[in-house]
């Protein structure tokens, strides 16, 4: 918890930490595991005495490979800039940071040798293969 009364007679609030989201969080995500989430920002206020938030988030996500199914890292950045009502009196970090950590999750994801996954249902082929084979006009530029 960050308390945001200090910015009463603070200018700023510096946030340089490393942060540990709880499994209990995302345990109903497609995230396995967040691991080495580092926040980097402030906190200041605004000439209206609301609370400006400008974080730097850095971190690793293990998510599920969307053609192997294996468990694979992929490492996300995000900048968040936010302004809060002054009625707040604390802000929960890690419940803060989720909302944008989730946003982060790509819908497929895959840092796979694609090239060589091959099974007796299917192999993938690249593009150029793809064309080639798809391609009426073919025969015209065949010598």
């Amino acid at each position: 918890m960050i308390d945001l009364q200090e910015l009463n007679y603070k200018d700023k609030i510096i946030i340089d930490k490393n942060i540990l989201i709880p499994k209990k969080i995302y345990e109903n995500s497609d995230i396995i595991d967040l691991k080495d989430i580092h926040v980097n920002g402030e906190i200041t206020c605004d000439l209206e005495y609301n609370y400006v938030i400008n974080f730097n988030v850095k971190g690793t996500m293990i998510l599920h490979d969307s053609v192997t199914y294996e468990e694979r890292p992929y490492d996300f950045e995000t900048k968040i800039e936010e302004t809060l009502e002054n009625s707040c009196k604390t802000l929960d970090l890690i419940e803060f940071l989720w909302h944008y950590i989730i946003l982060e999750v790509p819908m497929r994801f895959t840092n796979s040798d694609v090239d060589n996954i091959e099974t007796d249902n299917y192999r993938v082929i690249s593009e150029e293969e793809y064309i080639k084979k798809n391609n009426p006009f073919s025969d015209f530029f065949e010598n």
